[in-house]
C-alpha cells in the first residue's frame, strides 16, 4: 500500500457491515445566500451540524463527516445484523431528528434564522474503511454510501426517513420491529439507466390506534416458508418454475441459474458430494427473488449464465451485488468475452470466469476456492 502524507488518505484494506445515513440540510444554499451577515450562515450550519451529531452520538451513531449541508453517519452496532436492539436505535435516530427539528427551528426562528427541513436515508451494507489526515481518523466508502447518497438525493418531500431495500430486509426480520414501525413502499431509486432499487418510507405506529385497526402492525409481506418434501434431503421441489434445493449439514450455500435444465443437472451433479446446500433455478427473476428472501448472505456464491431469458447474467449480477456485495459470483458461460467482462463488471477477477462446457476438477475447485 502506497503511503500518502501525513494529510492524505489511506485505504485500510479492512470493511464491516454496518447501517449508515444521509442527513441532507434542505434548501441551505436558498437560505443563507440572502443572508448579509456572516456569522448568521456560520450559526445556521453550526446549529445544524452540532444538533444532529449530539443526537446522532446519543443513540449510538458516530458522524464520519459533514460534506457541505449533508452529514454522513452510521452505527458501528449494527455490524452484528443480530442486534435488534441496535436497529431499533438506528431508527429511532433518525425519528429523533426529525422530532427535534420542532424546538430547533424555534430557536433559530428567535434568531431570525430560516427554518430546517431535512431529508434523511438509510442502508445497510458493505463499507470500506480509509484513514484520512494523520490517520487517526476513519472514513468510509463503497457502494453502500453510494446507494445511500442516491437514495437521499432523489427525495422529492422532506422531513422523512426512506431506507433501501437492504436495510428494510434487515428490519423486517425482527418481529418487533415489525409490531411498532410501518414500512411504506416508496417505490424504486433509479440507481443507474438500467438498475432501480427498492426503497421504503418508515413511522413508528401509533399504539393507541391499534385497538381499531387489527392489522396496523402487519406492515412487512410474509417470508416465503420452505416446506418439506416426503424425502429427507429434497426440501423444496417445484419444477414449473425450476426451482430444486438439495439441502446437507453445511452452511456453505451455491445456486445455480440457467435456463438450461440440463446444464443445471450436470453442474449439481458436479457439485451434489462436496456437502454445499445447493439450489437451482432456470428462471432469473425466480432467482433473484428468492436471494432476496434469504436472511442472511455469509458463504454464499450464485452461478450465473450471460444469456438468459427475463433478466440476462449482467442484469441479474447486478441486482445480486445490490442486495449484498458479498455474496460470491461466478460467471459460467459459452461466450469468448472474458477481456469484456473484466472490463464491464466492476470488482470481477478472471477467476470468477468459467468457459462452457466446463471441466468437472476446474469446476469445483474454482467454487471451492471462491468460499474457502
Amino acid at each position: 500500500m502506497k503511503n500518502f502524507s501525513s494529510k492524505g488518505i489511506r485505504f485500510s484494506g479492512d470493511s464491516i457491515k454496518s447501517c449508515v445515513g444521509f442527513i441532507d440540510l434542505v434548501d441551505s444554499t436558498k437560505n443563507t445566500i440572502t443572508m448579509a451577515n456572516l456569522g448568521h450562515v456560520r450559526i445556521y450550519y453550526s446549529k445544524f451540524i452540532n444538533s444532529i451529531s449530539k443526537i446522532v452520538k446519543s443513540y449510538g451513531g458516530k458522524v464520519i463527516k459533514n460534506i457541505g449541508d449533508c452529514i454522513l453517519f452510521y452505527f458501528p452496532k449494527t455490524s452484528n445484523n443480530k442486534n435488534e436492539e441496535a436497529f431499533r436505535e438506528a431508527i429511532e435516530c433518525g425519528l429523533k431528528i426529525l422530532d427535534s427539528r420542532y424546538v430547533v427551528n424555534q430557536e433559530l426562528s428567535k434568531q431570525q434564522l430560516p427554518p430546517f427541513s431535512y431529508r434523511i436515508s438509510m442502508d445497510f451494507g458493505v463499507l470500506d474503511l480509509a484513514l484520512v489526515g494523520d490517520y487517526s481518523q476513519v472514513d468510509l466508502f463503497g457502494s453502500t454510501i453510494n446507494f445511500c447518497s442516491k437514495i437521499n438525493s432523489s427525495l422529492s418531500i422532506a422531513n422523512q426517513i426512506v431506507i433501501g431495500d437492504n436495510f428494510y430486509r434487515i428490519l423486517k426480520s425482527f418481529s418487533n420491529i415489525a409490531a411498532n414501525y410501518n414500512f411504506i413502499n416508496n417505490g424504486e431509486c433509479k440507481i443507474t439507466e438500467t438498475f432501480g432499487y427498492s426503497t421504503y418510507g418508515i413511522k413508528k405506529i401509533n399504539k393507541s390506534s391499534l385497538d381499531d385497526n387489527n392489522n396496523s402492525s402487519t406492515t412487512y409481506p410474509l417470508r416465503k416458508k420452505m416446506l418439506g418434501s416426503s424425502t429427507p434431503h429434497q426440501i423444496e421441489t417445484q419444477s414449473k418454475k425450476g426451482i430444486s434445493f438439495h439441502k446437507k449439514n453445511n452452511n456453505k450455500r451455491v445456486i445455480l441459474v440457467d435456463d438450461e435444465k440440463d446444464i443445471l443437472f450436470t453442474y449439481e451433479s458436479f457439485l451434489k458430494n462436496n456437502g454445499y446446500d445447493i439450489i437451482t433455478f432456470t428462471n432469473s427473476s425466480t432467482a433473484l427473488n428468492y436471494i432476496k428472501d434469504l436472511s442472511n448472505f455469509d458463504n454464499l456464491l450464485v452461478t450465473l449464465d450471460i444469456r438468459m431469458k427475463d433478466l440476462n447474467g449482467f442484469q441479474l449480477h447486478q441486482q445480486i451485488k445490490a442486495i449484498d456485495p458479498t455474496i460470491k459470483i461466478l460467471f459460467v458461460t459459452a461466450l469468448d468475452i472474458l477481456d469484456e467482462l473484466l472490463i464491464i463488471v466492476p470488482g470481477l477477477s478472471k477467476e470468477q470466469i468459467m468457459r462452457k462446457p466446463i471441466d468437472k476438477k476446474e469446476f469445483t475447485n474454482t467454487i471451492k476456492k471462491l468460499l474457502k
